[in-house]
């Protein structure tokens, strides 16, 4: 039920593919329930993102099943869909730590000023 307005499933696209769902319907304050068809816009948009990152079609769940709440072919869907996600990165040991020899002489700097303020001067 979670998934069935589509603004989670678009928002997984463009995590997957930044901007592959350029326009996402989301509830508001004021509206807090979006209207079917808005729904359907946003599932729309997700399988279509979904074909341009290279879901095959035969992968692909029908807007039907989501906004339906079945969930087998959607689960199916974000499978294929995370596979084609680009491996995470992560910064080199040296660059953390750079990072972290930074942060350190930074505390180190602001601790020794405000000693040098609080201290009594003799």
């Amino acid at each position: 039920a979670a998934l069935t307005d589509g603004v989670v499933l678009c928002h997984l696209a463009n995590h997957v593919r930044p901007r592959s769902v350029p326009s996402i319907h989301v509830p508001s304050p004021a509206v807090p329930k979006l209207t079917m068809a808005k729904c359907r816009r946003n599932v729309e948009n997700f399988l279509e993102a979904c074909r341009r990152i290279g879901v095959p079609q035969d992968s692909l769940c029908s807007v039907g099943e989501v906004l339906d709440g079945k969930g087998g072919g959607v689960y199916g869907t974000v499978g294929m869909l995370l596979s084609m996600a680009p491996p995470p990165t992560s910064p080199s040991p040296r660059v953390q730590l750079a990072g972290f020899a930074l942060f350190y002489l930074s505390v180190m700097s602001v601790l020794c000023a405000i000693y040098i303020q609080l201290a009594p001067h003799v």
